[in-house]
């Protein structure tokens, strides 16, 4: 009865640490607080607005409750922002160091996640505007691993599409780099803890766990499998499974071009896998090319029974 009452205690206190700050808000004597974005599990984002330069900027701050993980780990994020200048990454402007938290500014991108798309929006993506999708996603993946890190999420969520001002078509960013790393590093074992790399921990078992461990490996290739995943997201966002079917794999449940589906399996570390994001990329543009404008953007059906 007391240890539930004292789990119990902890968890109230570890929520009011973590609280988000209120509009008007004034972090490290500089931004202040226009809206609470939202909040990870070793950060809290606000959009800002920065009171030396005027600009609104997105401003990360170190989760309370995670202590010196947390700051690490933007510690972390910032050096390898600092190290990136590409137009489809938000550029790191700031990193502040106080007694109990860090801050991290960087460029504002006003734009809605992939994951909002589709599953508030309901947009759904042909294998033309999926290809495309990620066909601009690999540019800033290979900017990444040309200057020596890996993204290690690339996952819906953490992909803004923007529309931009006298540009016909939304631009494609790459975003939330908390989990990145050299190429080839391993992790100090107290982060590699901390993050479930270590061990089986629980909730990381099954289909999406396989997947999960294989997208945080220190090498390129972990992040073109993660855009295979991507892509495969995308094309599951016009599917309708037939009542009664059994679950199946994507092999099964999407009615796919030849193309596409080869570039797909390469991605995710078939028989011939891409060597780098450049190859990766060239071979998107062949499956591009082929794909016909006027059926190639409808809604995935599901295979019929053959």
């Amino acid at each position: 009865m007391v240890r539930k009452l004292m789990e119990r205690w902890r968890r109230i206190v570890q929520q009011w640490r973590d609280y988000p700050l209120r509009e008007g808000a004034v972090i490290a004597k500089r931004y202040r607080v226009e809206r609470f974005m939202g909040m990870g599990s070793y950060g809290l984002a606000y959009a800002a607005v920065d009171a030396e330069r005027g600009d609104r900027v997105l401003v990360k701050v170190s989760k309370p409750s995670k202590g010196e993980t947390s700051r690490t780990l933007l510690r972390r994020e910032s050096d390898i922002m600092q190290a990136l200048d590409h137009p489809q990454i938000p550029r790191w402007l700031n990193y502040i160091e106080e007694r109990r938290r860090s801050v991290l500014a960087m460029e504002l991108i006003e734009g809605v996640n992939l994951e909002a798309r589709m599953m508030e929006e309901g947009e759904v993506y042909g294998e033309r505007a999926a290809a495309r999708t990620v066909r601009e996603l690999l540019a800033p993946l290979g900017h990444l691993h040309e200057r020596g890190f890996v993204h290690r999420d690339v996952r819906i969520p953490n992909v803004l599409e923007c529309r931009r001002a006298g540009m016909d078509a939304p631009m494609i960013y790459l975003i939330d780099f908390g989990l990145a790393c050299r190429i080839g590093e391993r992790l100090p074992e107290a982060l590699r803890l901390a993050l479930g790399e270590e061990g089986d921990p629980a909730g990381s078992g099954g289909e999406w766990g396989d997947v999960k461990r294989r997208m945080r490996r220190p090498e390129p290739d972990s992040d073109l499998y993660g855009a295979g995943h991507f892509a495969l997201f995308m094309l599951y966002s016009g599917y309708a499974p037939q009542e009664g079917a059994d679950e199946g794999d994507w092999r099964s449940e999407l009615a796919l071009s030849a193309p596409m589906r080869e570039w797909i399996e390469r991605s995710l570390g078939g028989d011939r896998p891409f060597r780098d994001a450049l190859e990766c990329a060239a071979a998107l543009d062949v499956v591009i090319e082929s794909l016909s404008p006027e059926t190639a953007d409808l809604g995935q059906a599901p295979r019929p029974d053959s």
